[in-house]
């Protein structure tokens, strides 16, 4: 029985391809770029995305959605606490970076899986012009309350991972802040740091700490989902590790990026692992339609951009 909201939306379709990876991971992350604010969807510049969406995010098995980006704002304050309230209905996500009071804010998030504990922070750079309505309601880039909730997290976790919404649009390349902000996790001992915001692939690699420690920076993950209209949009990546507490060691390993394409055309936007996408398809999607070596230069880009310190799933 397939749910039905706000005009009949249901996107669930979109991610079949997907789903099967989704399923199997024991925890599960998505950034969800639009709010969902409640009454009438819309579109560019002020998105507005269609309650509905939460429960299918649900029902794919995702686990974390990262809520904090450049559109939280687009609806305004009263639109930020209906996206809130409605993922509150799913009790099995946990939706990361707006906050309706300080002191939500100010209570970590903390995810336990087979006796591992992973606290999770959300951290955004742009608010495309909108006025924050309080200052709690969502992260900006701040050096102290980032190294205080930092310290906060470590002691009561085991693992730090941080969502980052960042950068410069359809840069391949990370800019001056996001360097500086990823130097700035790995010093306060992050253990990963997940980069969205630049709708393109950015490297991922391990950034040095001052203890002597490592974080894994993905400085970008590109698009999921969407009917951007640009080539490189259309290339994106989903990363997997392995969080391992043995010992009393704690550390990331299995690291692995497997590129993914969002198939756009035919009056269907869905996301299919590279390796899988259908030739036929090809002939169909609105902007690769007519670049028939497309996905051989996907190859390429991917291992071009991310580079040779993980694991790139052909």
């Amino acid at each position: 029985d397939k749910a039905k909201t706000d005009d009949g939306y249901d996107f669930s379709p979109y991610y079949t391809n997907i789903k099967p990876f989704i399923e199997k991971t024991d925890l599960a992350f998505v950034n969800q770029e639009t709010i969902l604010g409640g009454g009438k969807a819309s579109g560019y510049p002020n998105f507005n995305t269609p309650d509905i969406m939460a429960k299918n995010l649900q029902d794919v098995g995702f686990d974390i959605v990262n809520g904090a980006t450049n559109h939280s704002l687009d609806k305004g304050g009263d639109a930020i606490l209906n996206s809130i309230k409605v993922f509150q209905q799913y009790k099995n996500m946990k939706y990361i970076g707006l906050y309706e009071s300080q002191e939500k804010r100010d209570d970590i998030t903390v995810v336990e899986q087979n006796g591992i504990k992973i606290a999770l922070l959300s951290y955004n750079q742009l608010t495309n012009g909108h006025k924050m309505p309080n200052s709690y309601c969502m992260n900006l880039f701040d050096e102290d309350v980032i190294k205080k909730d930092v310290e906060n997290a470590k002691e009561i976790s085991d693992f730090v991972v941080v969502s980052c919404h960042w950068g410069n649009e359809y840069d391949t390349e990370p800019d001056a802040f996001q360097k500086k902000y990823a130097k700035l996790f790995a010093d306060l001992g992050v253990d990963l740091v997940i980069g969205t915001h630049p709708h393109i692939i950015q490297p991922v690699t391990w950034v040095n700490g001052q203890s002597g420690n490592k974080t894994l920076i993905a400085y970008s993950l590109g698009n999921f989902l969407s009917t951007m209209e640009t080539q490189d949009t259309q290339l994106e990546g989903m990363l997997s590790l392995n969080f391992i507490k043995k010992d009393a060691k704690i550390f990331i390993d299995d690291i692995t990026w497997t590129p993914l394409i969002n198939h756009f055309g035919d009056n269907t936007v869905e996301v299919y692992p590279l390796a899988k996408y259908p030739d036929d398809k090809l002939a169909k999607h609105f902007v690769l339609h007519d670049k028939p070596n497309i996905i051989q230069q996907y190859k390429a880009k991917t291992r071009d951009v991310i580079g040779d310190k993980i694991t790139i799933k052909d």
